[in-house]
C-alpha cells in the first residue's frame, strides 16, 4: 500500500488517514514525482485511471481487450460550466492490494474523494466488477448547491455498435443503466442516492455539453443506439457547511453473458455492504 501527495493534507484528512494507519499497522510515506496514472489488477481484469486529467478511468481490460474509452466526473457549484474534478487540485492517492484506489482532491471550497475497488471474475471468465464510492464535502463555510456528473463512454468489443438504456425517471430518480453489444454488456447500478437527471447520447454530444454549456442539466433521454454511444448521470444537492454528498454505485462488465436482473440485484446488494465497509475503513 502506498500514498502519493501533491499538497499538504488538511488536519481532518490527516486524522482520518492516521486512524486508518493505526488500524492497518502500516506506515505510509509521501511519494515524490510519482505519476498520476494508476493501474488496478485483480483475477484476470485490469483498469487504468488517469488521476491528473479528465481522461479519468480510460481502460478496463477483460479477456485481453479494452472495453472503456473514458469514465470520469465533472462538477459545478454555480450556473457556470462544469469542470472535471481533477481541476480541484490537491491530489493525494493511495493504492491497496493492487485492486483498490483511494483518490482525494481538495481546494478551499470542496473536497472530492473517489474509492475504486476492482474485482475480477477469474482468468478467462470474461467478467469483472468495479465498485465506486464518491464523497464530496463542502469546505466553504456556507451552503453550496453541488452538481456532480458521471460521464461514461464504453465501446464494448471495440465495435462502435452499442446500445444503451437508462432506467428510472426524473420524478423518482435514475438508478440503473445497461449498455450492450450482442451478449456483451456493461451494467451500472446506483446503490444510493438515485441520480436526479440522466442522458444517453451518441459520442460526443454529452462530453461537449459538459465542457461548454453553462448551467447544464442532463436532458433525461433514456436510450441511444445502435452506434457509438455514451451515458451520464447527474446528482444535484444543496450541501451545508462541513456536510457531504456520498454516492455509491457498482459496475459489472460481462463479455460472455448478460447477468439476469436477479443476479444484478445480488451484485448490488453485495456492493452496498462492501461499500459501507470501505467507508468505515476510510473514515
Amino acid at each position: 500500500m502506498s500514498i502519493h501527495s501533491e499538497g499538504v493534507l488538511s488536519g481532518k484528512r490527516v486524522a482520518s488517514l492516521g486512524a486508518w494507519l493505526v488500524l492497518s499497522g502500516m506506515l505510509l510515506l509521501p511519494g515524490h514525482g510519482i505519476a498520476q496514472l494508476v493501474t488496478l489488477t485483480d483475477a484476470g481484469s485490469a483498469a487504468t485511471v488517469d488521476l491528473g486529467s479528465s481522461a479519468g478511468m480510460n481502460n478496463w481490460n477483460v479477456l485481453g481487450q479494452n472495453q472503456l474509452m473514458q469514465q470520469w466526473f465533472w462538477y459545478r457549484t454555480d450556473n457556470g460550466i462544469a469542470q472535471p474534478i481533477n481541476t480541484i487540485g490537491g491530489l493525494q492517492y493511495q493504492v491497496t492490494g493492487n485492486n483498490t484506489l483511494d483518490a482525494y482532491y481538495q481546494n478551499d471550497q470542496l473536497s472530492i474523494e473517489i474509492v475504486y475497488k476492482l474485482t475480477g471474475g477469474g482468468v478467462g471468465s470474461g467478467n469483472a466488477d468495479m465498485i465506486e464510492n464518491i464523497n464530496a464535502m463542502n469546505l466553504s463555510g456556507s451552503s453550496i448547491t453541488l452538481n456532480l456528473f458521471e460521464y461514461s463512454y464504453f465501446n464494448l468489443l471495440q465495435s462502435g455498435n452499442n446500445s444503451v438504456t437508462i432506467f428510472g425517471n426524473s420524478d423518482d430518480g435514475y438508478n440503473y443503466v445497461r449498455q450492450t453489444s450482442g451478449s456483451t454488456a456493461i451494467q451500472e447500478g446506483i446503490i444510493s442516492p438515485n441520480a436526479g437527471h440522466a442522458e444517453a447520447a451518441y459520442f460526443n454530444q454529452t462530453l461537449n455539453e459538459l465542457n461548454t454549456q453553462a448551467g447544464l442539466e442532463l436532458n433525461d433521454n433514456p436510450s441511444a443506439g445502435s452506434g457509438n454511444v455514451t451515458w451520464a448521470f447527474q446528482w444535484t444537492q444543496e450541501i451545508g457547511a462541513d456536510m457531504e454528498l456520498n454516492v455509491l454505485k457498482d459496475k459489472n462488465l460481462s463479455i460472455e453473458m448478460v447477468p439476469e436482473p436477479s443476479t444484478l440485484a445480488i451484485i448490488i446488494f453485495g456492493a452496498g455492504a462492501l461499500g459501507l465497509a470501505l467507508r468505515r475503513k476510510l473514515s
